[in-house]
Parts: structure tokens; C-alpha cells; sequence
């Protein structure tokens, strides 16, 4: 008996035959490859019913990525009654990208297998003096020490992101920089890493790319909307919108102005360090550290200080709020360490100054959300093809 099932992929299949045949096995490759990162395993006739094609097409699907190396197709189940559906998996360990984030005081690079877990990495330490021929003298030194190490014994890597302040313009040019990193503006980090680190080097903004992670692979994924505020050195912050990165027309979504007051809350830490930090200089880093460390171990006046910096962020972002009405709103960066500390008086705060309070939560990836993204960038770019 035919289905209405089988009736549509018949359409399907006819409409298919119109048009490019090439790019039409290509983009039946992409969504296959789409369903099988998310599924332990599956058979051709869920394939098939899952991407909306015929059988027949389902089955030349998979002979392909047999062939290509990217299926393996798994052993016969035991019991029931006839021959058992052939059954399939993703071949996560087909190959590898690199994630990098270049920061002022670190560059970290992941390497991942084709759905996104960690295999390998090195960080290694910086400061924010470096002149940028120095800085990328330091990407590179830390490219080469992760694929030399043990755990990256048998990696395939096939591509690079990287995560870096600034915005960044298709080509992978540092358009424009903060001053965290001297001289950065106008590198063109795509070029000046070709060759030195494997595959294509593709390169995004950091706090777009840990957007992505959070949107891809942490405590947002299950979310279609949601603003990213990361608390770190700086403010920045990130927008996933109907269940993608939303970059902006020039790439600049999300940037910091200086009429967003977002300065009004780290003068708060650096003037509660001034008083309790010693002789230490006080930058945003080291006073955001104390103030959590003091807090959470019960200083009345260091928790004051963190409640105030709370309510300041989320008089920084109620406008953002008000005018994207997400469902959520993420957390992240080191200050984001503190946990309850932060985000409960940041959401009190927010519900107070906004019509439809989103969800607060914390991001679970820490320091690691841009090299995480980044090689989500390079995962992305690597599958386009197919």
C-alpha cells in the first residue's frame, strides 16, 4: 500500500530530477549528515523518512558516506523474526578541527572529532603586551604543541576556526580591535595562519563563537532565542536568534557602545579592590576574582559589592532585553564563576526593568565557550561542501 509518506518523497524525487542533480545529492548528503550527528544509529527507512526522501534515495545516501568513510555501518541485532535491518552510525572519528581563542592573556586550542567533543588541547599563556607579531607567533607555537601531544596521536584535522576579539570581515581581517590587544586591528589572522594550522583557517569574533557554542553544545541548545552576555575583562554580548548565530550586516551584532554604561559596573569591583586588594594593581581580572572569592566565603561588603555589580549588568542589558524579547539569557565568561552570587540578583534586576523577563542561566563551558565555537565554525565549514 503507498503512503502519503511515499508519495511526497516520489515528488521530491521527481522535483529533484529538474534540477542540478550534483547539487541536489549535496544537499541530501548535508541533512542526512545533519540527522545522523544527532542519532547513536539508524536504518535506512528512518533516514529516508527523517530527511524526506525515498528509500531508494536513502540507500544510495548511505552507500555514499560508506564509501566517503563517514558511515560505519554496525553489526546485525540478535532476535526477531527475518533479516534485520541494516543499521548504521555517524563516523565522528573520520576527522578532526582545531578550535582556537586567541585572548589577551591565553591562547587555547581544541581539537575536536566530526561532532564536536574535545580530544585533545594546549593552553598556553600571554599577555596582553604582546605586539601582534608576537601574538600570532604565540597561535602558532600552541597550534604546534597540541598536535604534537599524545592525546593527538592519529588525528585527521581538517580545518581551523579561531576566535578572536574585534570585529572580524569574511575574508578573516581584524577590522577593528578594543586595545586589550596592541596592533591587532588589520591583521588578516586567515592568511598569517594558512599553513601553520591544518585545513582551511576560517576566523570569527569570540563572543559570537562562544554564542555558538552555547547555542550548539551548552546549556542553550535546546533554546531558539536567547542573548549571550559575556562577563569577562569586558562586556560583549551575543545573539542567537530563531536557532542560529544572528551576525549582524557587518559582522558587528551585539557590539558595546559607550552609551550602554557598561563601565558603571566594573568601576564597582575596582573600587571595592582598591580597598581590599593589598599592593596588587587592580585590573578588571583581579578584582572580579576577588570580590567572587571574597563573597563566596561569607565578606558581607565583598557580597554588597557583587549584588551591585549584578543589578549595574542588568541595567547594561534591560534595553537589549526589552527590544529582542528572548527566552533566555546566558551567562558567561570568568565573573560568571560566581554562580547563584551573580545570576540571582541579575535576574531580580532584569525582571524589575523588563516586560517579559527571559530565563537566567549560567554557562557551563567556562574559559573554553570561543574555542569550543570556533571549532563549531570549523565543523560548519568543513560540512558545507558535502
Amino acid at each position: 500500500m503507498r503512503t502519503s509518506h511515499d508519495d511526497k518523497s516520489e515528488k521530491r524525487d521527481k522535483q529533484d530530477k529538474s534540477g542540478d542533480p550534483s547539487l541536489l545529492r549535496r544537499l541530501n548528503a548535508a541533512a542526512a549528515l545533519r540527522v545522523l550527528r544527532e542519532r547513536a544509529e539508524i536504518t535506512v527507512p528512518e533516514l529516508a523518512a527523517l530527511i524526506g526522501v525515498s528509500r531508494p534515495t536513502a540507500q544510495d545516501l548511505t552507500a555514499q558516506l560508506l564509501r566517503e568513510g563517514r558511515l560505519v555501518e554496525l553489526e546485525p541485532g540478535a532476535g526477531g523474526v527475518g533479516r534485520p535491518a541494516r543499521r548504521f552510525r555517524f563516523r565522528a572519528e573520520a576527522g578532526h578541527v582545531l578550535g582556537v581563542d586567541v585572548g589577551a592573556h591565553k591562547v587555547l586550542v581544541l581539537a575536536t572529532d566530526l561532532l564536536g567533543r574535545t580530544v585533545a588541547s594546549h593552553r598556553l599563556p600571554v599577555t596582553p603586551e604582546l605586539s601582534a607579531a608576537r601574538r600570532l607567533d604565540a597561535v602558532r607555537t600552541a597550534v604546534a604543541r597540541c598536535l604534537a601531544g599524545p592525546a593527538a596521536a592519529g588525528l585527521r584535522p581538517l580545518a581551523t576556526g579561531v576566535g578572536t576579539s574585534g570585529m572580524v570581515d569574511p575574508a578573516g581581517r581584524v577590522v577593528t580591535v578594543s586595545d586589550s590587544l596592541p596592533g591587532w586591528s588589520g591583521v588578516d589572522l586567515s592568511a598569517a595562519l594558512t599553513g601553520h594550522a591544518p585545513g582551511r583557517v576560517v576566523v570569527g569574533n569570540d563572543i559570537q563563537l562562544a554564542t555558538l557554542a552555547e547555542g550548539t553544545a551548552g546549556v542553550a541548545a535546546d533554546t531558539d532565542d536567547f542573548l549571550y552576555l559575556y562577563v569577562g575583562n569586558r562586556l560583549g554580548i551575543g545573539l542567537w536568534l530563531r536557532g542560529e548565530l544572528h551576525r549582524g550586516h557587518h559582522g558587528a551584532a551585539g557590539e558595546m557602545v559607550a552609551g550602554d554604561g557598561w563601565t558603571v559596573p566594573y568601576q564597582r569591583l575596582l573600587d571595592w579592590f582598591a580597598g581590599h586588594g593589598g599592593e596588587a594593581r587592580p585590573t578588571r581580572e583581579n578584582a572580579a576574582r576577588a570580590v567572587v572569592r571574597a563573597a563566596a566565603a561569607g565578606d558581607g561588603g565583598a557580597a554588597y559589592t557583587l549584588r551591585a555589580f549584578a543589578h549595574a549588568l542588568a541595567d547594561s542589558l534591560a534595553r537589549h532585553v526589552a527590544v529582542l524579547d528572548p527566552r533566555a539569557v546566558v551567562l558567561g565568561g570568568g565573573i560568571s564563576r560566581a554562580g547563584t552570587l551573580l545570576s540571582e540578583p541579575f535576574a531580580e534586576r532584569l525582571a524589575a526593568l523588563t516586560p517579559c523577563p527571559p530565563e537566567v542561566r549560567t554557562s557551563t563551558l567556562g574559559e573554553e565557550s570561543t574555542a569550543i565555537g570556533a571549532a563549531r565554525l570549523a565543523l560548519d565549514h568543513v560540512e558545507r561542501p558535502v
